[in-house]
């Protein structure tokens, strides 16, 4: 009955096992450095499931990663919203980070990301 009930309050696409063993820096997540930059005006997002960037927004366009494919495709599909959009500054910095594969660590209320000669720290996003 637990389980029934709990399944009602869960955030779609949740499992209660998912609410008690995923890792901390899993869920929504704002830059608002990379490498010393302050990026919080260029509105960067990361969504993390199971330790993993599942999804992203650049400011523009929200880009998500479909695990779920066919046999004979690659790793991970990209499928993303096609707004035309200016390039702007940043993205170069926000793009290492989206398509790469970042150290993650939870630091007190910040998420660090590192790659090689590369940091980013990000805060929750809130479910405004």
């Amino acid at each position: 009955m637990v389980f029934g009930i709990s399944g009602v309050a869960l955030p779609p696409g949740e499992t209660l096992w998912h609410l008690i063993a995923a890792p901390e820096e899993d869920g929504g997540w704002k830059f608002e450095t990379i490498d010393g930059v302050d990026v919080r005006k260029d509105g960067y997002s990361l969504g993390i499931r199971w330790g993993r960037i599942v999804g992203f927004h650049d400011g523009c366009n929200g880009c998500g990663f479909d695990d779920e494919l066919p046999s004979g495709a690659p790793d991970r599909m990209l499928v993303c919203t096609l707004q035309a959009c200016p390039e702007r500054p940043n993205d170069i910095l926000f793009g290492r980070f989206a398509y790469g594969s970042p150290e993650m660590e939870v630091n007190g209320e910040r998420l660090i990301l590192t790659l090689p000669g590369h940091r980013a720290e990000l805060v929750r996003a809130s479910r405004d």
